[in-house]
């Protein structure tokens, strides 16, 4: 009788304490064949390729009741191609983090989401995507959004208000060499029908290298079915700079259906990244000094269609020109039909 309470007992404490954690499988599947007008060549090539919206991805991400209000967090996501099966080098090149949250806020240690991506494309048209009007039109959305060796930490929310820091770090430090480093910052207020955000960036390959800076503000109204939304960006690296806006709307039709169009430009003299670093994985390229400014303007419209909750069809097309001084104009463009799922 007294084993067969004990186990009982046993039981009963070993499903409570499960039920305090979990564990989520968890994913999105993206495809999308296209139509693209490179405006470099100006070749016209057919394209299937994954994650139109969204990076095709899995992952697994848990949590654990601490007691008090307090968790264990976790979660690993590797992103891959649907078009062949593809994935990076490293397993979980997404996020890897582990860290704890409460009434304190949220505190994450690994490679996490930085600051700056946290509000980077909130009000961004067309979700962001490959149709979204700022794809080859903007340079400040080549930082680097999730940096190795990092820290993360989210401020409870305060009537609205909020705020996120991040740093990440090069472990490359030498002699006569800082080591490189990733900060990262970002405020926001999010609150019914109105959201306004602030998120400011810097990447240095070492403690000695020029930083590039990135800064983003973004803000969006939600007037009945419209969602109205504009933004600004700006990247700069010594005394180059190149400022950026984009204006658009996404439009909720009945049933299922959303309508999307914006447009978006850049000018300045930061004119791309190329190349490798050993941290901030990119070198910035300018204009001859002196030399005018490059303008870049991109326009979209898309569609969304809401099989299910998990399920969504979308299309669209985004068109980019690219004003170079002193040489031709470049045009490009993209028609695109997808189809995304999550899991």
């Amino acid at each position: 009788m007294k084993k067969t309470l004990l186990i009982a007992c046993a039981t009963l404490a070993s499903g409570a304490a499960f039920a305090q954690s979990s564990v989520t499988l968890y994913g999105l599947a993206d495809m999308y064949l296209s139509s693209q007008k490179n405006p470099a060549t100006g070749l016209r090539t057919t394209r299937l390729d994954s994650s139109g919206i969204y990076e095709s991805r899995f992952g697994f991400k848990g949590s654990e009741d601490l007691g008090g209000g307090t968790k264990a967090n976790f979660q690993l996501e590797s992103g891959f191609a649907m078009d062949n099966g593809g994935a990076p080098g490293l397993s979980f090149t997404r996020q890897s983090w582990v860290g704890l949250s409460g009434g304190f806020g949220d505190v994450r240690f690994g490679k996490a989401w930085s600051a700056f991506d946290d509000i980077s494309g909130s009000a961004l048209v067309a979700k962001n995507s490959v149709l979204a009007p700022n794809q080859g039109a903007w340079l400040s959305t080549s930082y680097r959004d999730a940096p190795n060796n990092g820290f993360y930490y989210a401020s409870p929310d305060f009537g609205g208000f909020s705020g996120v820091v991040s740093y990440g770090m090069a472990e490359n430090k030498t002699a006569t060499v800082g080591q490189g480093s990733i900060s990262s910052v970002h405020v926001k207020y999010a609150a019914g029908p109105v959201f306004a955000g602030a998120a400011y960036q810097t990447e240095k390959a070492t403690g000695n290298a020029e930083a590039i800076k990135f800064t983003r503000l973004n803000g969006s109204y939600q007037l009945g079915p419209a969602k109205l939304m504009a933004s600004y960006g700006r990247v700069a690296f010594g005394d180059a700079k190149t400022n950026e806006w984009a204006l658009g709307t996404d439009y909720a039709l009945g049933g299922a259906w959303t309508i999307s169009a914006g447009i978006a430009q850049s000018k300045g003299a930061v004119t791309g990244f190329t190349g490798d670093t050993n941290y901030t994985g990119k070198l910035v390229t300018t204009v001859a000094a002196g030399a005018p400014d490059v303008k870049r303007t991109g326009y979209s419209v898309a569609a969304f269609y809401s099989l299910s909750k998990r399920t969504t069809v979308y299309g669209g097309y985004r068109g980019n020109t690219i004003k170079t001084p002193g040489a031709a104009d470049q045009k490009g463009d993209l028609f695109a039909l997808g189809l995304l799922h999550l899991f």
